[in-house]
């Protein structure tokens, strides 16, 4: 059994509306046919209808079921730029300007969400993981106990899954962010996985064994997650982390025997680096960024993304949304 099947198999029991604004980008749509075969999700394509369906048809594809919405035409497109403007005139913009905005899919998806018109939305096969995030700090925000966003990474090798975190947002968290980083990261590893999480607070030094300003960093921000509560470990080295016998070594005064399943680092280049070299280098399968702490689900995909990561992405997204507090 795939480690995402159970995450698969949470979403089937309760399929939500879930909204892809790249509608003719053919991965969607192979993806799309899954999903619905799958029930995961109901799927929302966002584009020219008659494009979208040329396009299916040439693929050979069958999206029964699908729903396809010309975001130009919609009947919603008015109300949900007077909308906009009201979320973003004190930032200056006019109702033509959120009328010239909603033309990008994107970010009409994106009201969707706000709107309540959809539960989620999966985007990133051809925008940037930035298009992405500032459509979501524009529309949809944080959540009241967020102070900012983070992106996590699902990694997975034959049955083992860790979480990586921060790999897409916040370039120098301080203390405070690496804590707020570790429990939202340490919610979704539960949310996902229903088994208790255990952060890392990765550094190059293990509980003492380097100084300077950014081990200290990492060890402030270990106190900091610590006083809340949280279930982390730090400041560690990468490789006491992860294997039990060098942890036994380095810090023998830790648990060993309980596996660290989530590794916070301590920055975006470090985390965004390493992420790519352990699934390009050791053949790990990378899903997301998950976007941590928005008040709606709204997921990231990889532009060098599969259909496979699509339709594992999409699964993420609709079991963030049934755990969404109405």
């Amino acid at each position: 059994m795939r480690v995402l099947d159970s995450i698969i198999k949470k979403a089937r029991k309760n399929p939500k509306n879930i909204v892809f604004p790249e509608a003719l980008d053919e991965r969607i749509l192979k993806a799309s046919e899954i999903i619905l075969k799958k029930g995961i999700a109901r799927v929302v394509l966002l584009g020219n209808v008659k494009k979208v369906l040329e396009k299916i048809d040439e693929l050979k594809l069958d999206l029964k079921g699908v729903e396809i919405i010309d975001h130009l035409k919609s009947e919603k497109f008015n109300l949900y730029a007077e909308r906009l403007f009201e979320l973003r005139k004190h930032k200056g913009i006019s109702l033509d300007d959120a009328k010239k905005t909603l033309k990008n899919e994107l970010y009409f998806g994106t009201m969707m969400l706000y709107n309540n018109d959809a539960d989620g939305l999966v985007c990133g096969a051809s925008h940037t993981t930035a298009d992405t995030i500032r459509a979501a700090f524009k529309i949809i925000k944080t959540k009241k106990d967020v102070k900012k966003v983070s992106g996590a990474m699902l990694m997975i090798k034959d049955e083992k899954v860790l979480l990586f975190a921060d790999c897409a947002v916040i370039p120098n968290p301080s203390p405070e962010e690496l804590a707020e980083i570790a429990r939202l990261s340490i919610g979704t590893f539960e949310a996902l996985f229903n088994k208790k999480a255990k952060a890392g607070m990765l550094s190059y030094s293990t509980t003492g064994s380097g100084n300077g300003e950014d081990v200290e960093r990492v060890r402030d921000a270990v106190k900091i997650a610590r006083k809340s509560g949280l279930n982390v470990v730090g400041e560690i080295q990468a490789d006491a982390a992860l294997i039990e016998n060098v942890c036994e070594i380095k810090c023998p005064q830790i648990n060993c025997r309980e596996k660290i399943n989530v590794l916070v680092f301590p920055n975006l280049n470090s985390g965004n680096i390493s992420y790519k070299l352990v699934e390009r280098l050791g053949n790990v399968r990378a899903i997301g960024p998950i976007l941590q702490g928005l008040k709606k689900p709204m997921n990231d995909l990889s532009r060098g993304c599969s259909v496979r990561d699509i339709v594992d992405l999409t699964a993420i997204t609709v079991v963030q949304a049934q755990n969404i507090k109405k």
